[in-house]
């Protein structure tokens, strides 16, 4: 399966991304883009591509033990832009 690594933001920055995802929904062309719900909304730190399931289990551990290590972090939107016709990014500081 495909898999990444991935920060969930809270709620309060969902909802400041959400305000101007919904101006975007208003642009010329956005009913050609494939929005996704904010449910499905992260901040990608690594992509792993392939992973067979058999590595799963370990690879969970040491993301566990990783993110235990790690305090909590401010971030705030920053920018943004598009990967081809079919992502939309935004970019955090």
């Amino acid at each position: 399966m495909r898999l990444f690594a991935a920060v969930l933001p809270p709620p309060e920055r969902l909802d400041e991304l959400g305000q101007v995802v919904d101006r975007l929904h208003r642009l010329p062309g956005a009913d050609g883009v494939r929005w996704t719900a904010r449910a499905g909304w992260h901040l990608t730190l690594a992509f792993m591509g392939e992973v067979e399931d058999a590595a799963l289990p370990e690879l969970r551990a040491r993301l566990e033990r990783a993110a235990s290590r790690t305090p909590p972090f401010s971030l705030r939107l920053h920018g943004g832009g598009h990967f081809g016709r079919r992502a939309l990014w935004a970019g955090v500081a």
